[in-house]
């Protein structure tokens, strides 16, 4: 009987693997694409991380923010040095401070007839804007000292101080223009002022508007610390929209004018 030959067994099975090469091999460092080389030894060891400590920062800007703060105190101190008991020290910061005893009499600082009401009033008045033209004869003007005579008593407690008029006439003496500059301590007074006055609130004088009026109308405008009030009255043959020409640009030429002076 013949024995089979057995197959041959698959390749590599049960071969000897080749001999390893105990020599040394070179290595070559290995980089991450685009990084810079650091040299042969390849690049360092990261640092290693440090705990951060707040406390000298803290500390430090708190005797920074000491140190101002004690400037600032010295500098104050020298300043209301140097104001008070040095004879030779230059005016220094104005400090207003009302006190009774202190306050100013209004009486002695605001304008003394002639003086508010002949700057605004006083001649003929001529205007002209564009297609508007208009002339008023001069027919009186007066300053008052106080408010008392030409207000009431509700506009003297809103903070009026004192006041100036001033009457012209117009359209061949059919139109009557009275205008009235009330004057207050603060630009806030007279807004609201303006905003919340009455017809009641005025005590015009005698003859100050025109006879057998037909049109009678008023405005109230706030300028700077002032109230300006127009008033125009006029007879029959007038037309209602030359009255409220009298009476707007009229209003807004004085109020326009207050813009520019110390009240």
């Amino acid at each position: 009987m013949t024995t089979p030959t057995p197959p041959p067994p698959p390749d590599g099975y049960g071969a000897m693997p080749p001999a390893p090469n105990l020599q040394p091999a070179t290595q070559q460092p290995v980089r991450p694409p685009n990084e810079n080389s650091f040299g042969a030894g390849g690049p360092p060891p990261p640092p290693a991380p440090r705990s951060h400590n707040p406390w000298p920062i803290i500390i430090g800007l708190g005797a920074i923010a000491g140190v101002l703060i004690i400037g600032v105190i010295i500098t104050a101190g020298i300043v209301v040095l140097s104001g008070e008991d040095d004879p030779t020290a230059g005016p220094g910061p104005l400090t207003v401070t009302p006190t009774p005893s202190t306050s100013p009499d209004p009486s002695a600082t605001d304008p003394a007839a002639g003086g508010l009401a002949a700057e605004l009033f006083e001649g003929d008045w001529k205007f002209k804007l564009g297609d508007v033209s208009m002339n008023a004869t001069y027919g009186a003007s007066q300053d008052y000292p106080d408010c008392g005579p030409i207000a009431s008593a509700a506009l003297d407690r809103k903070g009026c101080r004192y006041a100036a008029m001033g009457i012209h006439d117009a359209e061949g003496g059919k139109v009557r223009m009275l205008r009235i500059v009330y004057v207050f301590d603060s630009e806030a007074e007279a807004t609201a002022a303006a905003k919340s006055v009455k017809e009641t609130d005025f005590d015009l004088p005698t003859g100050s508007l025109i006879e057998d009026d037909v049109i009678g109308k008023w405005v109230a405008k706030d300028s700077s610390k002032a109230v300006v009030v127009g008033f125009v009255t006029a007879q029959k043959g007038v037309s209602e929209k030359r009255v409220d020409d009298y009476l707007h640009y009229g209003t807004a030429d004085i109020a326009g004018a207050l813009i520019f002076m110390d009240l």
